[in-house]
């Protein structure tokens, strides 16, 4: 979505990582914890560079016992996966790509909108039209309404069954709207940290929560996130900012370790149809429910293709 989408590009993880490895080499990758703590203390903030770290530790934790990453999060809760996707675009690619993702079986879509009044009021109304029973809508502007705009948007629907994601870019305008709307309010991009989400649960400023695994600052952090919804209540959506098979392993493992009735929907990274040629397990939706389980290999359930990955960009030795 681009740089201005989150505090977070792919050369500042490279830069992450290298400030962290002289730290960690020798460490022992099965103390997720102390893993955890090591780089919180070398490094404040980053949580994007530190999540692929942080995901490799859990991968090997469970290759070295066998386990798959749901059973090492807390044990595979029953049912499937509600997977979600993100149509996108004007009203009419919307639609179409609206159309094109419940053939493929999808039944959570997170609209994408944010800007003009008008056209965002007509853009759901559209979608509305043609919705079928068992699908669920989220309005999500990616922080792109101003608190007045979230409120002109949201007495024009007052009709539709629609939750409202991240209307606005400040934790304070959020709840604001919260408390003058009947809609149910998803918290999104302001989740970064499991403080926050703490926060959010204290003030009941959220009806469900997006967990996002890079940024929160990856696996470990994501479990403790989601334990405290799971403590409070609170239904999840389980997600990542993007990615493809690896990232794909990590939600999923995450969201089945979670309890059924407070799994709202699950992001599928691929639902947009990213080349994935670099893992050897990535699934992809080709019809049905929209449903899917974790994988019950051990560690994220995937293994890099060989050679699909290139030449590494960067090494590091030990501690100096």
């Amino acid at each position: 979505m681009g740089g201005n989408y989150l505090p977070a590009f792919a050369k500042g993880a490279i830069a992450a990582i290298a400030e962290l490895a002289p730290h960690l080499i020798g460490e022992n990758p099965l103390q997720t914890d102390r893993i955890n703590y090591l780089m919180d203390h070398f490094l404040y903030g980053h949580p994007y560079g530190k999540s692929p770290i942080d995901m490799a530790c859990w991968d090997i934790l469970g290759k070295a016992t066998g386990m798959p990453l749901c059973d090492l999060l807390g044990g595979r809760f029953e049912g499937g996966l509600d997977l979600m996707c993100d149509p996108q675009g004007s009203i009419e690619e919307l639609l179409a790509e609206t159309a094109a993702f419940r053939e493929k079986g999808y039944r959570r879509m997170s609209l994408k909108l944010g800007g003009d009044v008008a056209h965002d009021v007509s853009k759901m109304r559209a979608i509305f039209e043609h919705a079928r029973p068992g699908e669920e809508y989220y309005a999500d502007c990616n922080r792109g309404w101003t608190r007045d705009q979230a409120l002109r948007v949201m007495r024009q629907i007052r009709d539709l069954d629609v939750y409202i994601e991240q209307p606005c870019s400040s934790y304070e305008d959020c709840l604001a709207v919260r408390h003058r709307t009947d809609h149910p309010m998803i918290l999104d991009e302001i989740v970064d940290s499991p403080e926050m989400v703490m926060r959010i649960i204290a003030d009941s400023a959220a009806d469900l929560i997006n967990i996002k695994i890079s940024r929160v600052g990856g696996l470990t952090k994501a479990r403790r996130a989601r334990d405290m919804c799971v403590t409070a209540g609170i239904p999840m959506t389980i997600q990542d900012v993007g990615g493809t098979g690896i990232v794909q392993g990590a939600i999923y493992g995450l969201a089945q370790s979670t309890p059924k009735e407070l799994r709202h929907s699950v992001y599928d990274p691929l639902s947009r149809g990213l080349n994935d040629a670099f893992t050897d397990a990535p699934f992809r939706m080709q019809g049905g429910v929209g449903v899917v389980e974790a994988s019950d290999r051990p560690g994220l359930g995937q293994e890099p293709l060989p050679g699909s990955l290139g030449d590494p960009i960067a090494m590091y030795g030990g501690r100096d």
